[in-house]
């Protein structure tokens, strides 16, 4: 930062800001027997470019419940790693019903979302559960966790917001009494209903609270033994049948690149924190200032 402005990093810096914290992660959760793979667009980009999406800004992650619930009780061993830190709603630091490893050193402005919401350059770490058998079920269970979401969205915009005047007018509506009623007790009723189905293994298994609905399902078997598949310069875990995955989320012909119109630029607008500034916030956050 010079001068006082923000100096943004380009696409592809911010990539590989986030391809060291990958690594990051990758190693803690080694090191801590703690397994999980990538999902959504990094595991398409792993299957389809060997690496990052070439326009896709983010990373993310799943794990089995379990394996997610021993990653967040592992958070103090987490912020040891110095400018990392493991945000959740469980701790009442991300009012979300997934969680996100960041770095406190660099900073980012969402477009749509407060700073103050995750003002920091993160992994999204997805929790996967089992699913109902009957579509019907699992459609209203996706249903009944949206609304939830749409409260934390209302939550997190700023006023007057939203891609249309109905969005916005909705918006400005319920986030009085969204605010009033607390994000994180709506995080927490939405993580409540992602689990609906968590009394005894089931045959699929999915990302209730995932971007893409009903299509977040797929077998349970595809999942074992998770392999390691290229990503960038590094060796990173993916499902057993990830194509069997790839095809739920995205259709059969997943490894066709989409058209330039289709394809969806940087949402994200990341910048380098001052090491005296990160360090500053680091140790407001363990309660050492």
């Amino acid at each position: 930062m010079a001068g006082g402005k923000r100096e943004y990093l380009t696409l592809r810096q911010l990539q590989e800001v986030s391809l060291e914290l990958l690594r990051d992660f990758d190693a803690f959760c080694e090191n801590h027997g703690i397994e999980y793979v990538l999902c959504g667009g990094s595991m398409l980009g792993a299957a389809r470019h060997r690496g990052f999406i070439p326009w896709d800004d983010d990373v993310d992650v799943m794990l089995l419940r379990e394996e997610y619930e021993k990653l967040l009780a592992l958070k103090p061993e987490v912020r040891q790693l110095g400018q990392r830190d493991l945000l959740s709603a469980r701790d009442r630091t991300f009012a979300r019903d997934f969680a996100r490893f960041v770095r406190t050193d660099y900073g980012k402005v969402e477009e749509g979302t407060r700073d103050d919401d995750c003002p920091y350059v993160g992994i999204d770490i997805f929790a996967i559960d089992y699913l109902p058998e009957s579509d019907e079920e699992f459609a209203a269970q996706v249903r009944d966790r949206n609304k939830y979401r749409q409260l934390l969205l209302t939550c997190a915009s700023p006023f007057n917001t939203g891609s249309t005047f109905a969005k916005r007018w909705v918006r400005n509506i319920l986030r009085p009494f969204a605010n009033a009623y607390g994000k994180y007790r709506i995080a927490d009723a939405a993580e409540a209903v992602c689990m609906r189905y968590n009394q005894g293994p089931r045959k699929d298994i999915g990302i209730v609270c995932g971007e893409y609905g009903t299509r977040e399902r797929w077998p349970l078997s595809a999942f074992h033994p998770v392999q390691r598949v290229p990503f960038e310069d590094a060796m990173m875990p993916a499902p057993a049948d990830y194509g069997t995955y790839l095809s739920a989320i995205y259709g059969p012909n997943y490894m066709e690149v989409p058209p330039k119109d289709k394809q969806r630029p940087s949402h994200i607008r990341a910048y380098r924190i001052s090491d005296e500034a990160a360090e500053t916030a680091a140790a407001d956050e363990r309660g050492e200032a």
